[in-house]
């Protein structure tokens, strides 16, 4: 075998890694994803965009979110956790994709229109990609290199 066929099968091999590498790794940190999307996002007040969620709440909300112990100085889509524990992370070939079947949700599209209320901000998808996806690359690549 020459040495550049051996070169080109080795980086088909580290092209053909690359997309079910991702794919593992989001399989691996759902849960780090959908508590981006809940529990940081949404619980600080903020869409995918880092846009404040808007508008805030009638006063009657206010009011209930102050009683329960609740935050109330920011719209953050939880009352009764139900909508939190809908959140699904689905894992594609490069991507993933958020979604909710909670029935709700359709109602808080149309209320908050101007946000886009399902997707991470690009800090914390840069902050994945450094931590969780890009170790998983390296070290798929040098397996498959010392091979």
């Amino acid at each position: 075998m020459s040495v550049s066929k051996y070169f080109k099968g080795k980086l088909n091999k580290l092209e053909a890694s690359i997309n079910l590498t991702i794919k593992q790794t989001v399989n691996r940190n759902k849960q780090t994803i959908i508590n981006q999307q809940t529990k940081k996002q949404w619980n600080f007040g903020e869409d995918k965009n880092a846009f404040f969620l808007a508008p805030s709440y009638a006063y009657s909300t206010y009011l209930v979110k102050k009683r329960k112990g609740q935050p109330y100085d920011r719209v953050t889509l939880k009352d009764t956790g139900d909508l939190y524990k809908s959140i699904k992370v689905d894992a594609q070939i490069n991507s993933f994709i958020i979604s909710t079947n909670s029935d709700y949700f359709q109602y808080l599209v149309n209320r908050f229109e101007g946000n886009q209320l399902l997707g991470l901000q690009d800090e914390f998808l840069k902050q994945f990609v450094t931590t969780k996806v890009l170790p998983n690359l390296k070290k798929k690549f040098k397996d498959i290199i010392s091979k």
